[in-house]
């Protein structure tokens, strides 16, 4: 092996490694899809900055046993993806199908299977043909082990395609079908937590009646107000499904209190406030929980200090717990009390404008918080529309 492919697999191989570290450290905050994964092990390794990478790779992942496998034909230039197809679909009895690859890896130029190029691209499926968008000269395939199986096709390298590409591609595809699988396991294991949390949520709230749409609202208002921060995609997933966590404390409070028709006594009121830091306890110190954790202890907590249970000022209370707070509030004053009638969108955003004998806005809410909600309130109106309205329920600030 000459030195420049000695120094260009050593840098291959480098990438690889780093990839594979990045991805495994990422892989408890949810940061990519199986197709974000290739596509970026993709970059790394096959761009060749010119040298002699392919010119388009094709990657395609079988579905259910008996159903279509789809794939994607990506085009390198300079080393950069660029994206060059839509889904392309191929019939699992095709002979261009996953299953048909018998052998782990495939080298093939045209000069040694055909009497010319233009014979030569029989051998490929015509949607792939066309978005590779230039006659076929060589390729290397390699099945990609794991769930799902899948398989890498590489068209076009600059010289001929030799088994010094092939390892490479082999290497990449063993990454690639570790990483999907593992991805896909901690996916699986992602839903059911978020399954656990939504029942935990919906045992909390039930000796209220119908809350189920509150916290449902409660979810989507701080989804959206978190996105429109423009917080990290990690924290809007995560405050989407914790927000509905605000109340878990309201489990260690007497359903006689829960359930009082009307306003408390001062002592009720006393036991009612401490539902923040029972729910504080509850959910405990696991990392996993930390945002649905600040959103129980927080959502109560004013802007100037005025709340409760800590008195927290400013930004030292949770960025979690200031959003749901908002999310909590516009959907309490929209949702009818035994004390109160519901209020339309356009009352609601009065209180938020003006106050109200309870709501002081720019003493209680971040007004950072507080602007961005009124830049899409229209979104609140339509996610509390959008969701049953719900039954009596009781609430303080």
């Amino acid at each position: 092996m000459s030195l420049d492919l000695c120094k260009m697999s050593l840098q291959q191989t480098r990438d690889l490694l780093e990839l594979t570290d990045a991805t495994l450290r990422s892989l408890c905050c949810r940061r990519f899809t199986g197709e974000e994964l290739y596509v970026e092990a993709i970059r790394r390794v096959l761009g060749g900055k010119g040298r002699r990478g392919p010119q388009s790779i094709f990657v395609a992942m079988n579905g259910e046993p008996g159903c279509l496998c789809r794939g994607r034909v990506f085009h390198l230039r300079s080393g950069e993806i660029i994206e060059g197809s839509e889904d392309i679909l191929i019939d699992p009895s095709s002979v261009y199908a996953i299953p048909s690859l018998s052998d782990a890896v495939i080298v093939s130029n045209w000069s040694e299977a055909s009497e010319t190029i233009d014979t030569y691209q029989a051998l490929f499926h015509p949607k792939v043909k066309e978005f590779v968008g230039a006659p076929i000269t060589n390729f290397i395939a390699c099945r990609i082990s794991g769930e799902p199986r899948g398989a890498i096709f590489a068209f076009n390298y600059v010289r001929e395609a030799t088994e010094y590409d092939a390892g490479v591609l082999m290497s990449l595809a063993v990454v690639i079908g570790s990483l999907v699988t593992l991805s896909n396991e901690v996916r699986e294991t992602e839903s059911a937590f978020v399954y656990t949390i939504e029942a935990l949520a919906r045992a909390c709230e039930a000796a209220e009646e119908a809350t189920g749409e509150h916290i449902v609202r409660v979810n989507r208002y701080a989804g959206a107000l978190a996105a429109n921060l423009g917080l990290s995609p990690d924290f809007v997933e995560t405050i989407s499904y914790s927000a509905q966590m605000h109340d878990v404390g309201k489990i260690r409070v007497p359903n006689e209190i829960l359930l009082k028709p009307g306003r408390l006594t001062a002592d009720e009121e006393r036991l009612m406030r401490l539902h923040p830091v029972f729910g504080e306890k509850i959910l405990g110190d696991s990392p996993r929980l930390r945002v649905a954790r600040e959103v129980a202890v927080a959502h109560h907590e004013n802007w100037d200090g005025s709340g409760y249970p800590y008195g927290l000022k400013g930004g030292d209370i949770p960025l979690a717990g200031r959003i749901v707070k908002l999310a909590d509030v516009y959907d309490a004053l929209r949702s009818r009390r035994s004390y109160k009638p519901p209020l339309s969108h356009r009352d609601a955003l009065e209180v938020f404008r003006r106050g109200d004998d309870r709501i002081e806005p720019k003493r209680h809410f971040d007004p950072d918080i507080l602007k961005t909600f009124f830049e899409i309130e229209h979104m609140y109106e339509s996610i509390y529309e959008s969701v049953a309205v719900a039954p009596p329920r009781e609430w303080s600030f």
